[in-house]
This record gives C-alpha cells, structure tokens and sequence, in this order.
C-alpha cells in the first residue's frame, strides 16, 4: 500500500487552488446527469481552469505522462491505428520519436483499453508510450478523423465528399459538447 493515499480528484483541485468547492459541486452536479464523463472531461468541456493544471493534476492522479496536442499532428493516426480504433477507444497517436509512438488516451485508467491499443501497435514492430490529454482535443482530433475523407471513402462509393477545413475540426463536437453542458 502507499504511504500517501491519493485524495479523490475534486479535492486534489481544491488543494492546489485550480477549483473551488463550488466549482467541484458544479462538476459533480454534472457528472451525475452524464456518468460517461469523467471529473476531468467535464473540468475540461467547462474550460474551467487553465489546461496545464488540469493536465497536471490528471497526470499525477493517474500516474501518467501527460501532453498537450496541437490541432496539427506531426504524424497521421490513421498511419498507426484503424479509424474505429481511434474513435471507439478515444486512443491519438500523435507523434513517433525514432520507434516510439506516443499515444494520448482521454482515459487511460482503462487498462484493458490501453493495452488492446498498445498491443495493435506493437505487433506493427513500434513501442508505446502513453499519455494523457485533454478530452476536448482528442475529441477534435476525432471529429476529424470522422470527416477526413480517407475515412469517408470507407464508408461510402463516392469519391467527391468536400474537405475538411483545418479551421473547422472539431467545431461541430466541441460546440454540441459545450452546450449539453452549459453552465447554469
């Protein structure tokens, strides 16, 4: 057992000054008519406090490295794992450093998810490293893939679908996410 118990997530925001009890009664409120969200996804969809510290605080409740993703990515997921992969699992490879592939999950306390994922990669010769990222960003990153066109053509005969606009990722997901969770 560890020397130092961890304190429940709300309370590791009030004692480092990121969130007010309110705020943490706020979330909680939230989390209770949508329990698919975690804490930290709805501190996030909220923009609730900076990205840092919450990054910060997820990366050292969860004992993972954390990053925060540019709506560029230096490679191409797609490259690296399956369209329905990326999308069903919330998993984003978003950078290879000589035979390593970063991967940035929205959750990665779901250890059967993450070594699923892991293992698809590593049976392509690569190693992993995991990461936590925002929920809004791999959520963006998602809706991207979801419209890219290479991932259309999968689903469809036609080749003529119109562009993805790089100011237009994740619009739409971010935009319906914000307003199912308005603050009241």
């Amino acid at each position: 057992m560890d020397n130092e118990e961890k304190l429940p997530i709300g309370e590791e925001f009030i004692k480092r000054g990121i969130l007010t009890k309110k705020d943490v009664r706020i979330v909680l409120n939230y989390q209770e008519e949508h329990p698919e969200l975690k804490f930290g996804e709805i501190v996030d969809v909220l923009d609730m406090c900076e990205k840092e510290d919450l990054l910060s605080v997820l990366s050292s409740n969860l004992n993972v490295k954390s990053a925060i993703i540019d709506r560029k990515l230096s490679i191409n997921p797609l490259n690296f794992l399956p369209s329905d992969i990326i999308i069903t699992y919330r998993a984003l490879p978003f950078e290879k450093v000589n035979n390593v592939i970063h991967i940035a999950f929205a959750n990665p306390q779901d250890k059967e998810t993450v070594e699923y994922v892991s293992k698809l990669i590593e049976n392509e010769g690569y190693e992993v490293e995991i990461y936590i990222s925002l929920y809004t960003t791999i959520m963006a990153h998602i809706e991207k893939i979801k419209n890219s066109k290479q991932v259309r053509m999968c689903f469809s005969d036609t080749n003529d679908s119109p562009e993805v606009k790089e100011e237009d990722i994740g619009n739409t997901i971010l935009e319906d996410i914000k307003k199912k969770f308005k603050r009241k």
